[in-house]
């Protein structure tokens, strides 16, 4: 990522605080702090000292991605991400045309054959609600918002309901070529406490021709 690439990408930069709309294809963090394929190098790079990420976001996800640059500010913004207050919002599309307008899943998620993930009995708690935003002829738009943290929780949670997303490849079988990532964005975080933060990330282009293509309409996305 070039450094005007990341000036465009900052939603907000507030005291230590840094908030980037993260492209999709390029890791949050990296395997080394020197891992130059990763957002977090390239906000180091451009503060010239460290930043930490204070989330992750998937590698083909994109949207709103926290960084600080205080080691302390951390555990405060990962308690505040925890937090029930916290509002994580996602917009999605997936597969088929749900029967239902909302739906909340709250199966545990964890390691099914010990290399991969999955709805389990004995897993984490976890905690998602979809809401059905607009129907195509044979996908949908969902609003989503996550009241806890698992990895892969959105594609994993809408797969067991039945729903792949578009564009997925380890939760859906056959894997979906209709996309090249995941069709999942990480719209907006509202976060309470001492200081209210309410930051939202735009669709992305390859999105909005996603949605083009499987003749949804994002109007009802906006707020989301």
């Amino acid at each position: 990522m070039t450094p005007r690439d990341l000036e465009s990408r900052i939603l907000l930069e507030a005291g230590t605080l840094l908030v980037i709309d993260k492209p999709p294809g390029l890791p949050s963090t990296g395997r080394s702090l020197d891992d130059e394929d990763c957002l977090q190098h390239a906000v180091i790079e451009r503060a010239g000292g460290m930043v930490w990420a204070v989330h992750q976001l998937d590698a083909d996800t994109s949207g709103v991605n926290l960084f600080t640059t205080e080691r302390r500010q951390v555990a405060a913004l990962k308690g505040a991400l925890s937090a029930p207050s916290a509002r994580k919002h996602y917009l999605a599309m997936v597969h088929g045309r749900p029967a239902w307008e909302t739906r909340t899943v709250t199966d545990p998620i964890g390691m099914v054959d010990g290399t991969s993930l999955g709805v389990i009995a004995n897993g984490r708690s976890a905690h998602t609600e979809f809401e059905v935003l607009d129907r195509g002829p044979e996908h949908s738009l969902l609003g989503i918002r996550i009241r806890t943290g698992r990895t892969h929780q959105v594609r994993i949670h809408a797969a067991h309901l039945g729903h792949p997303l578009v564009g997925e490849e380890w939760y859906r079988s056959p894997p979906c070529s209709l996309h090249p990532r995941q069709a999942l964005h990480a719209s907006r975080l509202i976060l309470e406490g001492q200081r209210r933060l309410d930051v939202a990330a735009p669709i992305p282009e390859d999105l909005e021709r996603l949605a083009s293509e499987l003749s949804l309409r994002l109007d009802r996305a906006a707020s989301r």
